[in-house]
């Protein structure tokens, strides 16, 4: 169905303002919850624990504004790329810019995936940017700048495209939108002559732009770098471009093939969506910790240093680890010397995704429900200072009346979930064109491997939830 024959939809893609104005929106509520964090800070690791809830906007990013991003990518595709604020920014840079060729090593998808390493083991892990206020602030201060040098030498969007740490991971989670841009009738894309949707004349435009993401909507395959500016919509002399709901999952059922780097990526986040489920309860949260730790104990480190240390093992080596057993059991189904183990590696990455994005969504609504309430001592008290003291006191105590009365209701939403995942998974065990090219031993290694890595979630959150 293409969305465009209702003329809301077709009207707001089509208006001069977006999606301009709600980037400007965006970029006004980023600035404030920025300056609401900066000078917000602490060196007590347990006071940061209530911090992070009771500022309002150390609360609103990790506990809101991120969880609805990746749902949102999940369920429509890359919409926040739209209406992001740093994208504006980077266009306005870019028009004043060296308009410089982005070399391969942008291009390859590897610096989004070392980025994204470090934006964990260091940021997160590490420095706890999403704990404490003033870090976060810094951190989102960082990107913008980042995204503007990136933009004053390279050409066109190459900051969104190449250097966003979110870039990979919202590609990856559009595949599974029932929604996708597309060209309508690719004869009429044929037969046009000015090719106003990729001219280079067009490509700083500010309505109407050619696209910047190096994209011909005639060509387009799957949902992965298509940033739904609307812009090719406006630049389309023909009026040849559809928004259509279509099958869930449906670019995984095609010829797919994934980057080294966005291989990579996967593994790297299977690793982060177990830490962030398997963290949120204490008896899981035992077994995870039990072998970093384990072994930063027996080096005797500390402090921040074992915590880096902690990371890279959680977030790097264990997923390596898993690539190399996947490499060495394929190795024993398949004739290392006429077929190369790597299409299995990447078909195994491509199986995980629906797995990690349940992962990530129970972690959202987990995360979104049990801050609820936060919420209004959040908004009384913006700084937060006053009311982490207070908790941490115990002279304040939140009412956690909401999150009891939802805790089934998210306990059900997250067995769906999870149940979902391994339903898309099968599907595309059996339908993926990819997956045919495979013989049956790899096939039955695949599935294994899948099964092992979806009964994670399913044995925390049963023995979690419901036990």
């Amino acid at each position: 169905m293409n969305l465009f024959k209702i003329k809301y939809i077709r009207g707001l893609f089509k208006a001069k303002w977006f999606p301009i104005l709600p980037q400007v929106v965006m970029l006004v509520i980023f600035i404030l919850l920025v300056v609401g964090g900066l000078g917000v800070t602490t060196d007590d690791s347990d006071f940061t624990y209530w911090l992070r809830n009771t500022n309002f906007s150390n609360l609103i990013i990790w506990s809101y504004w991120w969880p609805v991003i990746i749902i949102a990518a999940v369920f429509l595709g890359r919409f926040w790329c739209t209406v992001c604020p740093v994208e504006l920014i980077t266009y306005w840079a870019s028009r004043i810019g060296l308009r410089l060729r982005v070399p391969r090593i942008l291009r390859s998808g590897w610096i989004i995936t070392i980025f994204y390493i470090l934006v964990w083991t260091v940021g997160v892990y590490t420095l706890g940017v999403n704990r404490i206020p003033h870090r976060m602030s810094l951190y989102m201060l960082l990107l913008v700048i980042l995204a503007i040098d990136i933009s004053l030498i390279f050409r066109k969007r190459a900051f969104c495209s190449y250097v966003c740490p979110v870039g990979h991971l919202l590609g990856l989670y559009a595949l599974m939108s029932p929604f996708e841009w597309r060209a309508d009738d690719l004869s009429i894309c044929k037969n046009c002559k000015t090719k106003d949707c990729v001219v280079s004349k067009n490509h700083y435009r500010l309505l109407g732009r050619s696209c910047t993401s190096n994209l011909y909507p005639a060509t387009i395959k799957d949902n992965r770098n298509c940033l739904l500016c609307a812009q090719c919509l406006k630049a389309c002399p023909h009026d040849n471009i559809r928004f259509s709901m279509r099958r869930p999952f449906k670019d995984f059922f095609s010829a797919i093939d994934l980057k080294p780097a966005q291989v990579a990526f996967i593994f790297l986040v299977s690793g982060i969506v177990i830490y962030e489920i398997l963290s949120q309860w204490s008896s899981s949260l035992v077994i995870l910790n039990w072998l970093p730790y384990g072994f930063t104990d027996i080096l005797g480190l500390t402090g921040t240093v074992a915590n880096l240390v902690a990371a890279m093992i959680m977030f790097i080596v264990l997923p390596s680890l898993a690539i190399l057993a996947m490499t060495f059991l394929a190795g024993l189904v398949t004739n290392l010397k006429k077929a190369s183990v790597w299409p299995v590696v990447k078909m195994f990455a491509l199986l995980l995704l629906p797995t990690i994005a349940a992962g990530q969504i129970i972690k959202s609504i987990l995360k979104m429900s049990s801050r609820i309430p936060y919420l209004r001592y959040a908004i009384s008290d913006p700084k937060g200072i006053e009311t982490a003291q207070k908790i941490a006191d115990g002279t304040l105590i939140p009412n956690q009346s909401v999150t009891d009365a939802l805790y089934p209701v998210v306990s059900f939403a997250a067995a769906v979930v999870l149940i979902a995942a391994l339903t898309a998974s099968v599907q595309i065990f059996c339908k993926s064109e990819v997956m045919k090219r495979h013989n049956p031993g790899v096939k039955v290694l695949l599935y294994l491997s899948v099964l092992v890595y979806w009964g994670i979630f399913g044995w925390t959150i049963l023995r979690w939830r419901f036990g």
